[in-house]
């Protein structure tokens, strides 16, 4: 019976924050773990959340603060899109380039090929050219191009020192430079050929790297639009240490949730970043708390849809600010205000009630999905959704003005706090398994 009852245990599903954090011990993360030659790189690939850097970059600049900056990191080629956030750099293109995503126009074309960064960039335009600055030096600069049998030929500038390039072969190459002396600005300009650039990084010699791979509105099963070939490249010229898979919140927001194809498609991307990455940890990220009014969202999971209205905080300093429409909570009788009411504050103003604010249910249900997966599978789960505060967070987030108006996107600050939260998390586990 004894033995039959620690079966049972064992088998059990974990319900924590972080579940699997023993299949991360082996992340280097404190200064005992780090290598001597080469930075850490920890890759994160999602959606807009990792795409808009601001929990990229707090969890970047708290772990080089503790063990030192590693560079910047895998960046998409230039600026695929007007929405593009790489803090760090600063970064200019010229005319003469086209952009393809994993998501939006033209996604599902096969070329062409996109890698692990979500975004290729194209020209045919001798003299097309693209700048980066970085915020520090680096002593190393990587570009990762498809050659062809006519090149591209490319001329790279790093600092004061200028240097031609010829990509001639068949499939990708990610080629790494290292300049005479550290710099902190690169150039690249198309001499001749056809060029076709997925991904640049610059990188210093030890420290931590934190790669934010992100695409707007892209689901998981995007990613399998990627080519294999590429991805493997660009891993290979910039091994990762530890591999974060951070979407749902799309799929949260799809009109209708397929929780079986959500974990064909879990299933499939795991095993493919094996197969690409080599026996790399992999840390999946569940959804974060959000909130919508679009009423046909009700609905779109078997699951139901909680009402976000009662978790609107009522102290004055807490209600609506400028441009936010957002129910205003009457404190007597604990009920909606009428719409519209006058809100008095600096300028009397009237604030909009509109449609009640909700949980879509598919959020909770592909969390679920990705917890149950993650137990099978051996890789790790974070609960973004859970340490948030859970259902309807989001609304107490925005008015803490850590959230934006979208009750979905965050603020500076607010990604601070989840980068915070994440990396207490990881070293609370480490110090409780004696790693």
């Amino acid at each position: 019976m004894a033995a039959l009852a620690t079966i049972a245990l064992a088998a059990a599903p974990c319900v924590a924050a972080l579940c699997g954090a023993d299949l991360l011990a082996g992340v280097p993360l404190t200064p005992a773990q780090m290598p001597t030659d080469r930075p850490v790189h920890i890759v994160q690939i999602g959606d807009s959340h990792t795409a808009g850097d601001a929990i990229t970059s707090a969890l970047r600049e708290a772990l080089q603060a503790r063990l030192g900056n590693g560079g910047r990191g895998l960046m998409p080629p230039g600026r695929p899109h007007a929405g593009v956030r790489l803090r760090g750099v600063s970064i200019t293109q010229s005319g003469g380039w086209s952009a393809r995503g994993l998501f939006g126009s033209g996604a599902a074309e096969p070329w062409p090929p996109r890698g692990i960064t979500g975004y290729t960039l194209t020209s045919s335009s001798p003299g097309a050219s693209l700048s980066l600055t970085a915020d520090a030096s680096f002593t190393a600069f990587g570009v990762c191009v498809a050659t062809s049998a006519d090149g591209p030929h490319l001329q790279l500038t790093l600092g004061t020192d200028t240097q031609e390039l010829a990509f001639v072969g068949d499939g990708p190459e990610c080629r790494r430079i290292v300049p005479a002396v550290a710099t902190d600005s690169a150039r690249l300009e198309l001499i001749s050929g056809d060029a076709i650039v997925t991904a640049w990084w610059v990188e210093r010699p030890t420290g931590v790297v934190v790669s934010n791979l992100g695409v707007p509105g892209s689901q998981l099963q995007f990613l399998g639009r990627a080519d294999d070939a590429t991805i493997a490249a660009q891993f290979r010229a910039l091994p990762p240490d530890l591999i974060i898979l951070a979407f749902g919140t799309n799929e949260g927001f799809a009109p209708f949730f397929d929780a079986t194809r959500l974990e064909s498609q879990i299933r499939e991307q795991v095993a493919r970043i094996r197969r690409l990455a080599g026996t790399v940890p992999i840390l999946l990220i569940g959804p974060p708390d959000a909130a919508s009014r679009n009423t046909e969202l009700r609905r779109n999971a078997p699951w139901e849809a909680t009402d976000c209205n009662s978790a609107i905080q009522r102290t004055p300093g807490r209600l609506p600010v400028e441009g936010l429409d957002i129910p205003l909570w009457i404190d007597e009788g604990g009920s909606l205000a009428p719409d519209p009411v006058q809100f008095s504050g600096p300028v009397p103003r009237a604030v909009r009630r509109g449609l009640p604010l909700f949980n879509p249910p598919a959020l909770a249900a592909a969390s679920a999905v990705q917890r149950r997966l993650a137990g099978e599978l051996g890789v790790a789960f974070w609960d973004w959704r859970a340490r948030q505060g859970g259902a309807c967070a989001a609304v107490r987030w925005m008015q803490s003005g850590l959230m934006g108006p979208d009750f979905i996107h965050y603020s500076p600050t607010g990604g601070a706090e989840v980068a915070r939260m994440l990396l207490a998390d990881l070293d609370a586990a480490r110090t409780a398994g004696g790693h």
